[in-house]
């Protein structure tokens, strides 16, 4: 199955990166990806659902904006409310190498995962 198969089909070009990425490290063992899991007017982008941790890749051109980042406030709230860790990595598009590997660095020290334990995504 590719990793478009694998997710929802309006992924953006960065997310398809991170979740190759995240393959590659081992990481996806758990994860959904593109499905509503708990609040109807959110799809997190990754989430590890017996972790609790849900990761949103945000795109600045869309989540600079004040009425997106009031929602994706409110939703954060409600998120953590109801138990979940939630990370929000903001990016420029399009996404090269180096943010790429800063951005899997972020992911694996939220979900606590040791460096050592995961493949090179480079």
């Amino acid at each position: 199955m590719s990793y478009k198969e694998r997710m929802h089909p309006k992924v953006s070009k960065a997310e398809i990166e991170v979740f190759k990425a995240l393959s590659q490290a081992g990481l996806t063992g758990g994860m959904v990806t593109q499905q509503p899991i708990i609040l109807k007017a959110t799809i997190p982008d990754f989430c590890w659902i017996e972790k609790r941790k849900i990761v949103y890749l945000d795109g600045n051109p869309v989540h600079k904006k004040d009425k997106q980042i009031e929602r994706d406030e409110e939703i954060d709230a409600l998120l953590t409310t109801q138990g979940w860790d939630v990370l929000r990595i903001p990016y420029d598009p399009p996404l090269n190498n180096k943010e790429l590997i800063g951005i899997m660095a972020t992911i694996k020290r939220f979900l606590n995962v040791d460096e050592e334990e995961t493949q090179d995504v480079t």
